[in-house]
């Protein structure tokens, strides 16, 4: 017999049955007597793949038919990072409410961020901040925005400063050129922090840095829910300790390390009044301040040296030659250093404005710019350590740019090149190296290209020349290729172009995928990366791991790509915590030659070893930048003590209450280990499909009543009358169902039949049960020994038929 949605003669069912049961003796190695054997599977789609960790690696869609699979290949893959510049870039079809410049842009969750910023008021032909804050929910498929910009709460009132110059009351709501940054929450919502900028008191044409912070409260479907004010910037005027200066154009970040997460405010410009009478004048000054603060419970920002309300001061930037930093971007993330290494948390603060300029000072001075990245390490405490014998290079200077990383790498967008006045079209990308370090392009690039030399590649692919615009960055769902989305708002155009809309601000959003839009055709993919697995629960007491299998798709007729596979195991009861180390990692090798993977099928076997929790990772490496190896899936044979045990809990007639007359047969399968009923598996353990239970009915009045010897087949039926074609997945473990009487099917004509057919005469009938007739369940010695009945009595006096009179309304 073959599960009943297949329908075939007898001779061409059991033609297919051994070909089945062959193959399977051949896939797998002989049960133990109580033990039972399964191929699980671990990552084969985008989305079991997308819940690892990515380090320079990116999703895939590949899909592959596998020789000799373990597993049937699906779509989804791990491949190298594409480290090409994002080319595609969509327009959304919500503009921002008024053109904007100078503006502070995050994301929570699925929603972006615009907050405050500058806008062009045409009639007095000058600048004017905001107080507006405005929010909208993006398609984390597709990246679109699915509604209009939505008005939040605007911006509370703070005071900025304490020097009597701008007066000390009334507080001001409006800003521009703030650092911002959000913190995510578990379950949804979070915090965003809004910190310092540049502001002016009303009706007053002197404007100058604000100290004031302001945090804004972000409920589960990401709309803010209010406003309020934390601890003011510790900045100071130089030589006038109690006299407290703001920071306009910082920049700010936040990272969760151990537990605790810190914000961070770095560099900055802080532009106040210096003087007096006539001799008064404003005063722009690049900073090198560094501060930081952890997040309380409540999103309110803590000394980390005390946990009181404040900041913390950091050691400076290691800016050299010039007085401070602003203008800039930072990026901020967690990086696995592997073979032999830890993980490090790092940030790099990459290009600026190291000087105003003062064309009135004497001697005048012009302004400066940075064409350097930063790198700092981040301490278990949150702090950070400078790296002073290492600094990044960009193709030029470039201030006023945004900036993400996701995946181990970094892309920058915008900005002014070359000590200029005007933005460009500039993407930037680079991804960090295993030494924590930013990649050098030593590659032969395309004339369009820039970057051979440095540790950025640039090319003028954004739709428009922006400075001083906003950025926020929104991961996909998971559920396709690409990482992550990257918004661009508003800023500043090139003012001596055609496009006259953007010159002093504008309303623009578009957007490009990380991971799916890059000209990998002109820049290929990172020289090695790696992916990590997320911890997976064997859930199975007693689990032994036999065997790890991966295929691949690894192309070496050009290029010397390969994959290099490890794994580690824990005996803890949970993986969320499995107390694993470093030097737990076990390199695989599934190639008979110097490579460790082969294209195709590839597994290692790792000789039984006892574990709860396993976790592998994949280093994948190429010698061509434009060539890279795929992932395809992964999957590991466990062997678990116990089996599946089905076999017969109870069997009685089904008859009419008032004549007795017999109506059917009650049969009820269970799924429990006789021997040990701790140990019981479910019945789809080590494949799916379904099973089939056989009756054989002798009677009326039978003389004997001989037992099947199993497996029954399609060529020797031996006693069987009727069978039931029942699904595995109905018996997980000590679970137990009622066979309906709509299950049972003749064995000759293998079609529905009514189970009084068979006790139509009245007499005594004899039933035996044979559970797993053809032996499609691996049972063990005991649960094999269980699957024959001894012979159930059944008396018929008469038959009978339940009849349903349907109810009349009236």
């Amino acid at each position: 017999m073959m599960p009943a949605q297949i329908h075939r003669p007898l001779g061409a069912r059991l033609l297919l049955l051994l070909f089945i049961g062959i193959l399977a003796l051949g896939a797998l190695p002989p049960r133990a007597a109580s033990a039972a054997l399964s191929q699980s599977e671990l990552d084969n789609t985008i989305v079991q793949f997308s819940r690892g960790y990515f380090q320079r690696t990116a999703l895939g869609s590949l899909q592959k038919v596998v020789p000799q699979p373990k597993l049937p290949d699906k779509a989804g893959a791990v491949q190298l990072g594409p480290i090409g510049l994002l080319k595609q870039w969509t327009d959304s079809p919500f503009d921002l409410k008024k053109s904007l410049t100078l503006m502070g842009a995050t994301a929570v969750g699925n929603r972006v961020y615009v907050i405050g910023g500058s806008t062009w008021n045409a009639t007095s032909q000058t600048y004017q901040s905001v107080a507006e804050v405005w929010s909208a929910a993006v398609n984390q498929v597709t990246g679109a925005f699915i509604e209009d910009w939505q008005p939040e709460p605007a911006l509370i009132k703070v005071q900025g400063s304490n020097q009597s110059a701008y007066g000390l009351s009334p507080a001001v709501a409006e800003i521009n050129s703030p650092a911002v940054t959000s913190v995510p929450v578990t379950g949804g919502g979070g915090f965003i922090y809004v910190i310092g900028g540049n502001t002016s008191q009303p009706s007053s044409t002197v404007d100058f840095s604000s100290f004031g912070v302001r945090i804004g409260i972000v409920g589960v479907d990401g709309r803010i829910t209010g406003w309020m004010i934390g601890p003011s910037l510790p900045t100071s005027q130089p030589g006038s300790p109690n006299l407290q200066l703001g920071a306009q154009a910082a920049s700010a970040q936040s990272i969760t390390i151990n537990g605790t997460t810190y914000v961070y405010v770095i560099g900055g410009m802080r532009k106040y009044r210096a003087g007096t009478g006539a001799s008064i004048r404003s005063i722009s000054e690049a900073m090198k301040a560094v501060f930081y603060a952890k997040v309380g419970a409540d999103g309110q920002l803590l000394k980390p040296s005390t946990g009181t309300f404040g900041w913390d001061t950091l050691a400076d930037l290691p800016v050299q030659g010039a007085p401070g930093l602003y203008s800039a971007t930072s990026v901020a993330d967690h990086y696995e250093v592997t073979l032999g290494g830890a993980s490090q948390d790092v940030l790099f603060v990459v290009g600026g404005q190291t000087s105003p300029g003062d064309p009135q000072g004497s001697p005048p001075t012009s302004p400066t710019y940075s064409s350097l990245a930063y790198r700092a390490l981040i301490n278990a405490n949150g702090s950070l350590a400078w790296d002073t014998t290492w600094q990044g290079t960009l193709p030029q200077t470039r201030h006023g740019l945004g900036g993400a990383t996701y995946r181990g790498s970094l892309y920058m967008v915008g900005g002014i090149p070359d000590g200029g006045s005007e933005p460009d079209q500039g993407v930037l990308t680079s991804y960090v190296e295993d030494t924590m370090k930013l990649h050098q392009f030593n590659e032969q690039l395309p004339p369009d290209i820039q970057g051979g030399g440095t540790n950025f590649l640039k090319s003028n692919a954004l739709r428009f020349p922006r400075a001083f615009h906003g950025t926020a960055i929104v991961p996909t769902s998971g559920t396709v290729v690409g990482s992550a989305f990257i918004y661009v708002f508003g800023g500043r155009g090139d003012t001596t172009d055609l496009n006259k809309e953007d010159d002093n601000g504008s309303t623009s959003v578009f957007y490009g995928l990380i991971g799916g839009s890059e000209d990998t055709a002109s820049t290929g993919y990172a020289a090695d990366a790696w992916y990590f697995s997320k911890p997976y629960d064997i859930n199975y007491t007693g689990a032994q791991v036999q065997e790890v299998s991966w295929a691949t798709l690894i192309d070496r007729s050009t290029a010397d790509p390969d994959i290099e596979m490890w794994y580690r195991i824990s005996s803890a009861g949970n993986c969320s915590n499995p107390g694993w180390s470093e030097a737990d990692w076990k390199r695989l090798d599934g190639s008979a030659d110097s490579h460790y993977s082969g294209d195709g099928q590839n597994s290692t076997g790792v000789g039984n070893l006892a574990a709860r929790c396993l976790q592998y990772r994949a280093h994948l490496l190429t010698n061509n930048y434009k060539v890279t190896p795929a992932l395809l899936n992964v999957s590991i044979t466990i062997v678990v003590p116990g089996n599946p045990d089905l076999n017969l809990k109870s069997f009685s007639g089904r008859y009419n209450t008032n004549t007795q007359a017999f109506l059917g047969l009650n049969v009820v399968i269970q799924n429990v280990n006789i021997a040990n009923p701790n140990q019981t598996l479910p019945a789809n353990f080590e494949q799916g499909g379904s099973f089939f239970v056989d009756l054989c009915i002798y009677g009326p009045n039978p003389s004997s009543w001989p037992a099947p010897t199993l497996p029954m087949s399609d060529a020797n039926h031996q006693c069987s009358k009727v069978f039931a074609d029942l699904n595995k997945n109905l018996f997980p473990a000590k679970a137990a169902y009622l066979i309906p009487d709509a299950a049972w099917k003749d064995t000759l004509t293998e079609q529905p039949v009514d189970i009084k057919k068979y006790f139509k005469d009245p007499g005594t009938y004899k039933v035996i049960v044979a559970t797993d007739s053809y032996d499609l369940i691996g049972e063990g010695a005991s649960g094999e020994g269980n699957n024959v009945s001894v012979a159930q009595t059944v008396t018929v006096t008469s038959l009978g038929w339940q009849v349903l009179i349907p109810i009349a309304r009236h």
